[in-house]
C-alpha cells in the first residue's frame, strides 16, 4: 500500500476517537510558545521528535528532551509540536509519513498499533526490545499486551491512564443514611444505594447516585461497564468484535435502565449550565469513575469535599471482584519505519519509557504515570493520597481496548449506538448488533483494501 493511500486510510479512520478519558485534561493551549525546542549543538546524531501535548505537558515533553540531552553527549533531540487537528487527527505526522518525511520518533495510542503496524508504517521494535534485557515481566500486564500486536512489539507505553478509579461522596452518603465508610462493591449495590440518594422531579433529576454514561463518552462508558460486568469485545479465536455479548448487552442495558429511572439522560440538573468542574464536584452526585486531574480540580475549588475510592464495582455472574471493569488506556511513542535515525530514537524512547532514571523524569517533567515497573515514579504514585486510587487501578487493570485494525471505528460506532440505547431511542441488543454489523463490514473493507 503506498504512503499516500495510508494517510488516506489514517485520515478516515480519525484518530480522536475515543482514547479514553487521559490522566491529564485539557486543550489546546493559547499559543505555542515552549513547546518546541532545537537540539543541544554538537552531537553526533540528531533526532526529530513529534510532539502534540500543548499546554503545561507540551513544555514538559521540551524538558524532558531536555534532560535526555544532559544524561549523554551523543544525540540531541529537537522537538517539534505537531497538534492534532479536526476530530484528533496527527495530520503533520500523517503528510510527513505520506511524503516519505517522518520524524524520527512521534506519538501512537495503543489501540491504534494494530492498524499502523498493518500499513506499513511503524518500525517492528520486537528485537530492540530484546536486546535491551525487556520483556513481559517489565511491564504491567495490560501495558505489555496494548505494546504488541502479531506477536511483535511495535511501540512502547509510557504513559498509563487506569480507567477508572472509583469514588463516592461521603457527605451526601452520610445525609442519605448511607454509611459513608462503605463503598457498593457491587453494580447491584449501586442501584440500592441510588435508590436512597437520587431525587427526581418535574424538572428532571436534581440529585443522583450515579451517572453510569459518563464515563469520558458512551464507547468509554460500554468498555467500562461491560468489562465489569464481565463482557469479552472481541472473539479470540476469529478475531471478530463481539459488542453483543451477553454481558456487554446488560451492561448497556442497565445504563439505560438507570437513565429511565431519572425520567431520560436529559433530565439531569446536578450541575450549572457553566460548568466549571467534573459534575461530581457540585455535591449532588453519589459515586463517579474520575480520573486523578479531575479530583484535584474538584479538590481546588472545594477544598474540604469528603470522598472515598476504590476500585470499580462489579455485577456477577459475569464479574467477579471489584476492578474487574478496570481498563488501561494511555499513550505510547513508535519510531516510524521510514525514520533517518531509528538507533537513536531507539535510546531516547527505551530511556523515557523503560528505564528507572527515564521514567522517573517523565514523572517529573510531564507527569503522566509509566507502565514500567522498574519505574520509582509508581511508590511516588503509591504514596500520594490523590493518585493513589489510579495507583491501585493499575494494578488490578487486566483489559485494554480491543486491539484490532478496525477499532478506530469500533469506538466510534459504540458511541453513536449506545447513546441511542441510554437515550431510549432503541434496545440495547439492537444498538449493540448493529454496532457489531457495522464494525465487522469496515474490517473485512480494511482487509481487503491491503490485500489481506
Amino acid at each position: 500500500m503506498s504512503r499516500r493511500a495510508a494517510l488516506r486510510t489514517l485520515g478516515a479512520a480519525g484518530l480522536a476517537a475515543l482514547t479514553g478519558c487521559t490522566v491529564v485534561d485539557g486543550g489546546p493551549p493559547p499559543n505555542t510558545q515552549g513547546l518546541s525546542k532545537k537540539p543541544a549543538p554538537g552531537r553526533r546524531t540528531t533526532i526529530v521528535f513529534y510532539n502534540l501535548f500543548g499546554g503545561v505537558d507540551g513544555q514538559g515533553w521540551v524538558e524532558l528532551a531536555t534532560r535526555f540531552e544532559s544524561v549523554q553527549d551523543e544525540i540531541g533531540v529537537e522537538v517539534v509540536y505537531a497538534p492534532t487537528t479536526g476530530q484528533g487527527e496527527q495530520q503533520k505526522l500523517l503528510v510527513s509519513i505520506a511524503a516519505g518525511d517522518p520524524p524520527d520518533l512521534a506519538q501512537v495510542i495503543p489501540f491504534q498499533v494494530p492498524q499502523w503496524a498493518e500499513l506499513g508504517i511503524m518500525t517492528d521494535l520486537t528485537d530492540l526490545v530484546r536486546q535491551a534485557g525487556l520483556g513481559e515481566k517489565d511491564f504491567l500486564p495490560a501495558v505489555w499486551r496494548g505494546m504488541r500486536w502479531d506477536d511483535r512489539v511495535w511501540q512502547l507505553q509510557w504513559d498509563v491512564d487506569p480507567n477508572f478509579p472509583f469514588y463516592w461522596n461521603k457527605k451526601l452518603f452520610e445525609q442519605c443514611g448511607l454509611d459513608p465508610e462503605r463503598p457498593p462493591r457491587t453494580i447491584s449495590e449501586v442501584d440500592e444505594f441510588s435508590r436512597a440518594i437520587n431525587q427526581v422531579g418535574r424538572a428532571g433529576a436534581s440529585r443522583v447516585g450515579t451517572v453510569p454514561w459518563q464515563v469520558a463518552g458512551f464507547a468509554n462508558a460500554a468498555f467500562t461497564w461491560g468489562f465489569a460486568f464481565g463482557g469479552e469485545f472481541v472473539d479470540p479465536a476469529s478475531g471478530q468484535v463481539t459488542p453483543d455479548d451477553e454481558h456487554v448487552v446488560a451492561a448497556v442495558e442497565w445504563m439505560a435502565r438507570y437513565a429511565k429511572s431519572l425520567g431520560g439522560a436529559d433530565r439531569l440538573n446536578v450541575a450549572p449550565p457553566t460548568l466549571q468542574m467534573n459534575p461530581f464536584g457540585y455535591g449532588h452526585m453519589g459515586m463517579a469513575a474520575l480520573g486523578p486531574r479531575s479530583v484535584s480540580q474538584i479538590l481546588e475549588a472545594v477544598p474540604d469535599f469528603s470522598y472515598g475510592s476504590t476500585l470499580l464495582p462489579y455485577q456477577p455472574p459475569g464479574a467477579s471482584k471489584p476492578g474487574t471493569g478496570t481498563w488501561i488506556g494511555g499513550w505510547g511513542a513508535f519510531i516510524p519505519s521510514e525514520a533517518r535515525n531509528p538507533e537513536a530514537a531507539w535510546e531516547f524512547l527505551r530511556w523515557f519509557a523503560a528505564t528507572p532514571e527515564g521514567t522517573q523524569a517523565e514523572f517529573d517533567t510531564v507527569n503522566y504515570p509509566p507502565g514500567y515497573l522498574g519505574s520509582p515514579a509508581l511508590e511516588k504514585m503509591r504514596a500520594d493520597p490523590i493518585l493513589r486510587p489510579s495507583y491501585d487501578a493499575m494494578l488490578a487493570a487486566t483489559n485494554i481496548k480491543p486491539s484490532l485494525p478496525e477499532t478506530n471505528y469500533f469506538s466510534q460506532q459504540l458511541e453513536i449506538h449506545v447513546a441511542r440505547a441510554v437515550y431510549g431511542e432503541v434496545s440495547a441488543l439492537e444498538a449493540l448488533r448493529t454496532v457489531k454489523e457495522n464494525t465487522r463490514r469496515e474490517a473485512a473493507r480494511f482487509k481487503n483494501q491491503m490485500g489481506l
